[in-house]
């Protein structure tokens, strides 16, 4: 029986700025070394997804603050870049989003080197029966996401070559809507712009059983057709939180995923989360009882912080 446990770490935002707007940035590099710990006692632990927003402004100084940490985990890690992950639009200071491939990507030297193109992009083989793609979602010009067209075509080869395998996609911008605040005008970028396009290749691909997201610092389960799409929690926002999972191969070749919600933080500290993210948002013009259901939202019901189901 083949089984496979491995973590999700998503919206870490280590920042020298400290904590600002509704982010414990200034905080979240502790929260990183202390999840590292944690990670490094799970034996049966394969790997660390990190789907993105390692960073606030991709600056020097909070890559070599990642670094210095992520050097201590005694598991294997892949990353996928997240719209924090290249230097603002407008700066010519901070990494550019090739240079976060180059960093991250293994597979960088096989992936388009135009700036204008994203590169961030990877498929790992996890053996015999598993496949675990990345892919690249951001932009240049603001924070929302896109799978541009050549990324696109490699991804409808690399599904195809992986079509008698399981294959579980990470991306840091969703697919599709997971709020309310995600049809306000000023607000749509927490969805991918092409996310549509990319659920119809997906539905085109059986094999693809499960979408690990971040970005939305949601903690949300869905199932679309054949597949789960799993929003993770963000470590720098409420509920501070990341995930783990064990894919488990039961009898009749039927797949199991079972999840679980762990905090990254103290209570006392998640709390407090809370109060500033519920702040922020109200400063920024939304209602109180708006900002309260997008809070309950972010925590995510039973079912979103520890289930289980059956894939496909």
């Amino acid at each position: 029986m083949t089984k496979l446990h491995f973590a999700q770490l998503s919206d870490i935002h280590i920042s020298a700025l400290g904590d600002h707007h509704e982010l414990l940035s200034g905080r979240s590099a502790g929260f990183l070394a202390d999840i590292v710990t944690r990670l490094n006692q799970i034996d049966s632990l394969a790997f660390v997804l990190i789907t993105g927003d390692l960073f606030d402004f991709a600056n020097e100084a909070e890559l070599e603050q990642f670094q210095e940490i992520i050097r201590t985990l005694q598991k294997p890690f892949y990353v996928i870049p997240g719209n924090h992950d290249r230097r603002p639009p407008g700066s010519s200071e901070g990494l550019t989003r090739h240079q976060f491939a180059q960093q991250f990507n293994p597979q960088v030297a096989a992936r388009p080197a135009a700036p204008d193109l994203q590169a961030g992009y990877w498929s790992i083989d996890l053996g015999p029966q598993l496949q675990l793609i990345g892919l690249d979602s951001i932009r240049d010009r603001d924070w929302g996401g896109i799978v541009d067209a050549v990324q696109m075509d490699w991804l409808k080869g690399e599904l195809e070559r992986c079509r008698d395998k399981l294959v579980m996609v990470a991306i840091h911008h969703p697919l599709h809507s997971l709020a309310a605040i995600d049809h306000h005008p000023d607000w749509g970028n927490f969805v991918c712009a092409n996310g549509q396009e990319v659920i119809e290749l997906l539905d085109g691909a059986p094999q693809v059983k499960g979408v690990l997201t971040g970005h939305h610092h949601l903690n949300r389960v869905d199932r679309l057709g054949q597949r789960l799409h799993l929003a993770c929690p963000a470590i720098a926002t409420y509920p501070c939180a990341y995930r783990t999972f064990i894919l488990t191969q039961e009898p009749g070749d039927r797949w199991r995923l079972e999840w679980q919600t762990h905090p990254a933080a103290d209570q006392a500290t998640i709390a407090e989360a809370r109060e500033i993210m519920l702040r922020a948002w109200q400063g920024a013009g939304f209602e109180a009882d708006f900002v309260e259901a997008y809070a309950r939202l972010s925590l995510g019901g039973e079912s979103d912080q520890n289930g289980s189901a059956i894939l496909g």
